[in-house]
């Protein structure tokens, strides 16, 4: 009887030391690579986010030109703000148009051309004398403001006269135009 017991004895050792061991292992080497791996996520997530910050900065960013020559040319008076360009409505100005050439339907073309700026509802007809070369205008005080821009619009297809010309402030429009020959 003896001999028995010492070959229990033998089977149980083994498999109670065993079986520990291998799961300890599996679970430290789990929580090592997830030490290595969030931070990695981490730094790779920061530096993606921080490249495309910047390059989407950097398409916002004005050209500027910094050859010694610019340089040079700034000066302190032209680093002040620059006048804001003011939109005009066209369709709010009213004008007429003479034709002072002496060709037929000159006055019309300007119409057409005028109010394919924005002008609206542009009055054309003859002036009195037919002797004009240069285009001339004539302009209400209250509407000087805008002489320049009627002055840009009509010098791209007509010659106009360096003086303009004083219209009467119970005048219907607020620009009369008289076409010249050139």
């Amino acid at each position: 009887m003896v001999v028995v017991e010492e070959v229990v004895e033998e089977v149980k050792t083994p498999v109670v030391e065993s079986k520990p061991e291998p799961e300890m292992v599996v679970e430290e080497e789990k929580s090592s690579y997830l030490w290595i791996i969030i931070p990695t996520a981490l730094l790779v997530g920061a530096l993606v986010g921080g490249l495309i910050t910047y390059f989407s900065g950097i398409s916002k960013l004005p050209e500027t030109n910094s050859s010694p020559s610019t340089v040079a040319s700034i000066s302190p008076e032209a680093s002040a703000t620059p006048e804001p360009k003011v939109e005009v409505d066209r369709s709010k100005i009213l004008l007429q148009v003479l034709n002072g050439s002496g060709t037929s339907g000159f006055a019309g073309k300007a119409k057409t051309y005028l109010e394919g700026l924005g002008y609206k509802d542009v009055m054309a007809g003859n002036a009195v004398t037919s002797d004009f070369t240069d285009t001339v205008i004539s302009v209400k005080d209250s509407k000087k403001e805008l002489l320049e821009i009627i002055k840009t619009d009509l010098s791209k297809n007509y010659k106009v006269a360096e003086k303009t010309e004083t219209l009467s402030a119970s005048s219907k429009y607020d620009f009369v135009i008289t076409l010249g020959s050139k």
